[in-house]
């Protein structure tokens, strides 16, 4: 009797064998002995043949990764938009270059000077987490992400992970400031262009910001003005 054939099975595929690199930053490697936390740490990973190459000339990339760092920073300072690295020879270089123009450079400056301002404002005392700005308005944390995807509170987000809300927008009597979804309409639901909006004083208002006269109950004179505003009548 003929004995069934045994079904062939083809091998197992090779798993390639990788190992990690990990790179300390702030206290170094001292400090990561004793607590992980007290460090940022990278890790990254590379197939074994890779690995042997980088730790034979590791001595190389130590000094490569430590002036990319100082160069891009020095670069970001001064507005300059590319570095240039140089891997001939056994010590790497990196050195800032020159903006392909002028206007490159203004803007890099000007886009840094933005960020600073920007993280500034978020460190202020009166920007608060949504933990912090919920009881505020008798709310969960919950309830204020979902009011702030509809306008109905303002959060504004930064070059950090989370959003910020300001103190100052919620009323005497607990409650958000009204009218406010229909100012974040009008200004193209940009969330900084109305937190510059609010705490600007507008002649319109009789000199008020936009945030007091909302306070008051000038819902209407406020949105007559952030229309005017959006349609370009005055900047």
């Amino acid at each position: 009797m003929a004995q069934p054939l045994e079904k062939e099975h083809a091998p197992p595929a090779k798993r390639r064998r990788r190992s990690r690199i990990t790179v300390y930053g702030g206290a170094a490697k001292k400090a990561a002995a004793t607590t992980a936390s007290a460090v940022e740490v990278t890790e990254i990973t590379l197939t074994k043949a890779r690995y042997r190459r980088f730790v034979a000339r590791r001595g190389f990339y130590e000094k490569l990764l430590a002036n990319l760092v100082d160069s891009v920073e020095t670069a970001t300072r001064e507005g300059r938009t590319a570095v240039e690295v140089s891997l001939e020879g056994e010590t790497p270089t990196v050195k800032p270059v020159a903006s392909s123009s002028p206007l490159d450079g203004a803007m890099a400056r000007a886009k840094a000077r933005g960020a600073a301002k920007v993280a500034d404002i978020l460190k202020g005392p009166d920007m608060l987490t949504s933990r912090t700005f919920a009881p505020l308005i008798g709310v969960s944390h919950e309830t204020v992400n979902v009011r702030r995807q509809q306008g109905e509170v303002l959060g504004l987000d930064g070059p950090k992970r989370g959003y910020k809300y300001p103190r100052w927008q919620v009323t005497e009597t607990g409650m958000p400031l009204p009218g406010l979804a229909r100012v974040f309409h009008a200004l193209g639901d940009q969330p900084w262009t109305v937190y510059r909006f609010l705490r600007t004083a507008h002649a319109e208002l009789g000199g008020k910001t936009a945030l007091d006269a909302l306070k008051a109950g000038q819902v209407e004179a406020v949105l007559g003005v952030a229309e005017n505003q959006a349609a370009g009548a005055f900047a």
